[in-house]
């Protein structure tokens, strides 16, 4: 079984009235450079807010593992909701 972990930084935008839009997530080295991509952004007012997430892939299935939350900063869609 192949299996990679991957750090993914995922920016939120807002959309109108109080919603959100996710943006392109970007993969990252580490959970360090995706908190300071998340932590430039957020203080530099370019999203809403973002998460920095690390996700398992079975790569032999194809299949994902639940996102485990490293980092979360200003505006985010509830972790059970769909963005």
């Amino acid at each position: 079984m192949s299996m990679t972990t991957r750090i993914i930084y995922q920016p939120y935008h807002h959309a109108g009235h109080a919603s959100l839009r996710a943006g392109t997530p970007v993969a990252c080295r580490t959970a360090e450079e995706g908190l300071r991509r998340a932590e430039r952004a957020f203080s530099a007012g370019l999203v809403a807010g973002a998460d920095v997430v690390l996700v398992r892939h079975d790569e032999d299935a194809d299949e994902f593992g639940d996102p485990e939350f490293i980092g979360r900063l200003g505006d985010t869609p509830d972790p059970a909701e769909p963005s």
